[in-house]
């Protein structure tokens, strides 16, 4: 990370910001993700009592300065609706592979949640806490990427996978799309069998003839989400029964499958639960890898919460707080589409 040229005191001013005390009476929960923010606050006894959405916070994606200035509105908006700081809040982030240190927390947030206590982690981590609840297990998780991660009966934090699309993210959208251009385009050159991935990436990318796909690709270099988008395609090729289609989904089944394996053998458990948009959109790789998990007695199960919740068990847990049946009810309340944006 680089030093912070965002004048936080000026943005307090600006903003009409005021240092106020954090009560211990709140707390709250935060998943930011690489497009989006999502900030739930809950008392004690697991009531949601307030939850909005926000821009970005990936110091990655968004840059420092834009993240330190979101996060500074996430403090303006906690104190003006609550009249003060949650006392805990629990951050997963998809820009972090663990626990952030304290400098770290500082030099993200520029002190604007003092003096709550806040802990910074990553953003697989919370939606392993959604599945969970903080006991033994394990999450697979195929979005645009890839990674599992679990928690040993000892409680040690485990993971597998996450090395980014240049160096992995097997079974993720991303690399399931990137496979099916790849194929498109072999059939295009006559280098491989016929399939109609290469008409759907003419349609996909609004190409004029294929050659076109150069400049989308490489000036400048595109998006990761515009690439993952084309998984759609591939999805839709194999229901028609694409034989190509079909093979690539299989192979990232088995790449998931490999993935989920790994994960279950470091953490001694058969307890595996999947989020993201492959395994929950694409029954036909969710239905693969299910067969496959069949035979180690691995059920794939869906986490009972989403992932901001799993980042406010995370501030529970700091707390010390047991997760009782009368607050997780509370907790299971909740709705994504109660948002307020």
């Amino acid at each position: 990370m680089t030093d912070s040229k965002v004048d936080i005191q000026a943005l307090y001013k600006k903003e009409n910001l005021q240092v106020s005390s954090a009560s211990m009476e709140l707390l709250c929960g935060i998943d930011g993700g690489g497009t989006t923010t999502k900030v739930v606050v809950a008392d004690l006894e697991g009531h949601i009592i307030y939850s909005f959405q926000t821009g970005t916070t990936n110091h990655y994606g968004a840059g420092i300065e834009k993240a330190q200035e979101n996060f500074a509105s996430i403090a303006k908006n906690l104190r003006e609706q609550l009249g003060c700081l949650p006392g805990i809040i629990f951050k997963g982030n998809s820009a972090l592979d663990g626990l952030a240190d304290k400098e770290q927390v500082q030099q993200l947030t520029q002190g604007v949640f003092e003096p709550s206590k806040v802990i910074f982690h990553s953003d697989v981590y919370i939606a392993l806490l959604g599945f969970t609840l903080g006991e033994a297990g394990t999450m697979l998780i195929a979005g645009t990427g890839s990674m599992a991660c679990g928690l040993d009966a000892g409680g040690g934090y485990h993971t597998a996978g996450g090395w980014g699309q240049v160096l992995g993210d097997e079974g993720s959208a991303y690399h399931l799309a990137l496979e099916g251009i790849k194929a498109g385009l072999r059939a295009y050159d006559g280098v491989s069998e016929p399939t109609t991935l290469t008409v759907r990436i003419m349609q996909h990318f609004g190409l004029g003839k294929m050659s076109d796909i150069i400049n989308q690709v490489y000036h400048p270099p595109v998006e990761k989400s515009i690439i993952a988008a084309f998984a759609s395609a591939v999805e839709g090729a194999a229901h028609e029964g694409d034989k190509v289609a079909l093979r690539i989904l299989e192979d990232e089944a088995v790449w998931l499958y490999k993935l989920a394996l790994a994960i279950t053998n470091k953490c001694k458990t058969t307890k595996l639960g999947f989020y993201g948009g492959v395994l929950n959109r694409n029954e036909l790789v969710r239905l693969q890898l299910a067969e496959r998990l069949k035979k180690h007695s691995i059920a794939l199960q869906a986490p009972m919460f989403s992932p901001e919740i799993g980042a406010l068990i995370g501030a529970f847990r700091e707390a010390g707080i047991n997760l009782d049946e009368k607050l997780i009810s509370n907790l299971l309340k909740y709705k994504q589409g109660a948002i307020k944006k």
